[in-house]
C-alpha cells in the first residue's frame, strides 16, 4: 500500500503550503492546483505534473526551511513543464539538468534546500536543454533529488487513475496560465518570472505550428484530387462513361533564395536541405531555384537526378525582392516560395501567383503573400 496516513506529515505539508504563499504568488498558485500525496513509492519526492508525492521518512528529516524549499522545487518542475519536455533525452540526466536550473533559481530567491541537491553555478542563467547538453553522459556523481520528475503514464503510483501525456499537458497548461494571471495581478507585471518560464508560457498561449506543416497546407491547395474525363473510370465502362478521380502533381514551382551578405554559408546549406525535402515530398513537375541578392545571378532548372546541395551561388550583396517578382510576373509559376530574412524593401502589390515567404529571422510578416517562420538553428 503506497499511501501513508501520517498526520504529522500531512500537517507539516499544510503549513508549508501556507508559508509558500508568503514567498511567491506564482508558485503558490501552481501548488494549490496540484494534488499532494504522502507515499512510500518515491525515495524523496516527485511529481508527474498533476500530483506531488512525498516520502514521509524523507520529509521527517527536513527542517521547516528545507521542506518549503522541497515543495517549491517540485512546483518549479511543473512550472518548467519538465515532465513534458524530455523528448528522447536520458531521463536521469534530464532530471539532473532540471534540478540544477531550479535549485540555482531557489537559492537566488533565498530558499533553503535539502542536503544533496545539485546547483552548479556554472549553469546560472541557462535553460534546462543547455544544462543537459553540458552534463556528463554518466551523471551518477551529480547528486539531485533521485529522479523526482515522474513521466505521465510511466510512473503511476498505486491507486492513481491512469494519465496520458495529453491529459497532463492540458492540466499543466491550465495551472500555469492561471498562476501567471494571478502573478500579474499581484505584481502588476510579469517581469519577475524566469526567462525560460516566460518563453514557455508564450509558446503555450501562442503556439507556432511546425513550418513544414504550414508549407504542406500552402502547397496542398495546388495538389488536390480532381476529376478527369481523359482518365475514364473503368469500374463503370463500357456502359457508363464517368470521369475518374486522380491526384495531380504540382506544376511549376519557383523557389528563390536570398543570397545577400546577411545569409551565412551554413544558413544557405540549411535552406538547400529544406528545398531538397520539398522536392522529395511534393515532386513538382518543374522546379527552378533562383539565386538572388540585389539582382538575379543564377536560375537553376533542377532535374530529378541533380543534387541540390551541389548548386553554386554567387550572391553576397544587398537584398532586393523585385528582380525575382519581375521574373515570376513573366513566367507565372504555380507558386513562388522565397527563403529570406525579409530585411529588404517590401513587395507592395499582390501578384497573380501565390507567394510563400519562408522567413529565417524575427522580421514581421511580409505585406503580401503568406509568411511562415523557419528556425535554421533547430
Amino acid at each position: 500500500m503506497s499511501l501513508v496516513l501520517s498526520g504529522d506529515t500531512e500537517e507539516r505539508l499544510q503549513h508549508t503550503k501556507i508559508e509558500l504563499m508568503t514567498k511567491s504568488v506564482f508558485l503558490s498558485s501552481i501548488c494549490l492546483g496540484l494534488k499532494h500525496v504522502v507515499s512510500t513509492q518515491v525515495p524523496t519526492a516527485g511529481t508527474n505534473g498533476k500530483v506531488v508525492y512525498y516520502n514521509p521518512d524523507f520529509v521527517a528529516k527536513l527542517t521547516k526551511g528545507e521542506l518549503i524549499g522541497l515543495l517549491a522545487h517540485e512546483v518549479w518542475h511543473v512550472a518548467f513543464r519538465h515532465m513534458l519536455r524530455k523528448g528522447d533525452r536520458d531521463p536521469e540526466r534530464w532530471n539532473i539538468a532540471g534540478d540544477h536550473v531550479i535549485n540555482l533559481l531557489l537559492l537566488a530567491d533565498g530558499f533553503e534546500l535539502p542536503e544533496g541537491g545539485c546547483y552548479d553555478e556554472q549553469y546560472t542563467g541557462m535553460t534546462t536543454e543547455q544544462v543537459y547538453n553540458l552534463l556528463p553522459k554518466d551523471p551518477e556523481d551529480e547528486g539531485g533529488m533521485g529522479g523526482d520528475i515522474l513521466y505521465p503514464g510511466a510512473d503511476e503510483q498505486p491507486g492513481d487513475s491512469p494519465t496520458t501525456p495529453e491529459e497532463v499537458e492540458i492540466s499543466v497548461n491550465e495551472i500555469i496560465n492561471r498562476a501567471h494571471m494571478q502573478d500579474m495581478v499581484a505584481n502588476q507585471n510579469a517581469g519577475n518570472l524566469p526567462a525560460e518560464i516566460a518563453r514557455l508560457i508564450e509558446e503555450v498561449n501562442n503556439p507556432k505550428l511546425p513550418w513544414y506543416e504550414l508549407l504542406q497546407r500552402f502547397l496542398s491547395d495546388f495538389n488536390k484530387d480532381d476529376y478527369s474525363w481523359s482518365r475514364p473510370n473503368k469500374r463503370f465502362m463500357p456502359h457508363t462513361y464517368l470521369p475518374s478521380q486522380y491526384s495531380a502533381t504540382l506544376g511549376h514551382i519557383t523557389i528563390a533564395i536570398d543570397t545577400s551578405g546577411s545569409v551565412t554559408t551554413a544558413e544557405l546549406k540549411a535552406m538547400l536541405s529544406e528545398i531538397e525535402s520539398i522536392r522529395q515530398h511534393f515532386h513538382p513537375e518543374t522546379l527552378e531555384i533562383i539565386d538572388c541578392d540585389w539582382d538575379i545571378h543564377n536560375i537553376f532548372q533542377v532535374t530529378d537526378d541533380q543534387d541540390i546541395l551541389d548548386l553554386e551561388f554567387t550572391g553576397g550583396g544587398g537584398t532586393s525582392f523585385h528582380p525575382v517578382i519581375e521574373y515570376c510576373d513573366q513566367i507565372q509559376p504555380q507558386a513562388l516560395i522565397y527563403f529570406t530574412d525579409l530585411y529588404a524593401e517590401s513587395v507592395e502589390t499582390e501578384p497573380d501567383y501565390p507567394i510563400l515567404w519562408i522567413c529565417t529571422s524575427d522580421h514581421p510578416p511580409a505585406k503580401v503573400g503568406d509568411t511562415i517562420y523557419l528556425d535554421l538553428d533547430s
